[in-house]
């Protein structure tokens, strides 16, 4: 199939990660409204036209977004900050083996990045975490970073910390940002056992991320309804039951959900709304909360204050 159009929507999937997200209305009031690139209105507005000759190509081209992994070549930085591990052990999935970066001694803490994300972003936590006297686990997710492939989905990362528990040894804690948090409660679900979870920016919710993913993208309600079915196809492939939508929420993610945790949010997050945090506090009444100001989704990881308060939780 060729359409006019067809050129623009491949170059414009390369520099769109499906965790882009948009801010509902009740979000709007207290944050600046987020500012949609140009490529994405036209990538749209692009598909929504072809939809109206074939949808279930157009739908079949989003559906392909939303699984797929952006990479950018890795800077030097990033293969010196590897190399600085004490250790590092490859751990077997189903189908691949990954590389798992130690550091330290001590009861083991694990980092979990979100999608498109990459360990490296936890790279401020792990002097801190090991001077405090923990052995720190850090790694790419599959197809993230360097390791081979370009799709990924949800139990990819759920069942990588399953496999670091069988394969390391005990988990203490995960510390885990942004969609990590879907993975490590899944993974609680799936064998993974921990004394606490860290969730900073945490995103419970796969019908939250799909409504901002599509009002992104001003799908019209045909083309939008398509691309749900295709997406649910894929996922009842990963996980066998009737309603995957329902499981992955934040209602069944922490049902009866009496751990101890940590929840970590920015009022200034241009990812995941208030709306959503205050869901998953509600849902997860026994966690700590943590709330700062002005470090968006991202800055949370960086900051030397959000550190601090994670190792004092840790070490109670």
């Amino acid at each position: 199939m060729n359409y006019p159009t067809l050129t623009f929507v491949k170059s414009a999937f390369v520099e769109f990660p499906a965790n882009i997200s948009l801010m509902t209305d009740s979000a709007k009031s207290s944050r600046t409204k987020r500012v949609v690139p140009w490529k994405f209105i036209v990538l749209g507005y692009a598909l929504n036209v072809i939809s109206l000759l074939n949808i279930n190509w157009a739908a079949q081209q989003l559906n392909k977004i939303w699984f797929s992994i952006y990479k950018r070549r890795p800077k030097p930085w990033v293969h010196k900050f590897w190399n600085q591990a004490d250790h590092r052990i490859e751990i077997n999935l189903s189908n691949q083996s990954i590389p798992v970066y130690l550091w330290g001694k001590g009861p083991l803490i694990v980092l979990m990045h979100g999608w498109n994300g990459s360990g490296t972003q936890f790279r401020n936590f792990i002097p801190d975490l090991t001077q405090a006297g923990y052995r720190v686990a850090v790694f790419d997710a599959p197809a993230h970073g360097s390791n081979p492939g370009k799709r990924a989905h949800l139990l990819d990362f759920s069942d990588s910390l399953v496999a670091i528990q069988q394969q390391i040894g005990p988990i203490d804690s995960v510390i885990a940002h942004s969609f990590g948090a879907m993975a490590v409660t899944l993974a609680t679900r799936r064998g993974l056992m921990l004394n606490r979870m860290v969730l900073i920016a945490p995103n419970l919710d796969v019908q939250e991320i799909f409504d901002s993913y599509t009002q992104l993208l001003k799908l019209r309600p045909a083309l939008k309804q398509q691309f749900k079915a295709l997406i649910n196809r894929e996922i009842q492939k990963i996980l066998p039951i009737e309603n995957s939508w329902e499981l992955l929420s934040t209602e069944n993610l922490l049902e009866d959900k009496d751990q101890s945790g940590l929840l970590i949010f920015d009022t200034d997050d241009e990812e995941v709304s208030q709306k959503h945090f205050n869901e998953i506090q509600n849902h997860w009444s026994s966690a700590k909360l943590l709330k700062t100001q002005g470090l968006g989704h991202l800055k949370l990881l960086k900051d030397h204050e959000v550190i601090s308060k994670v190792i004092g939780y840790l070490k109670k």
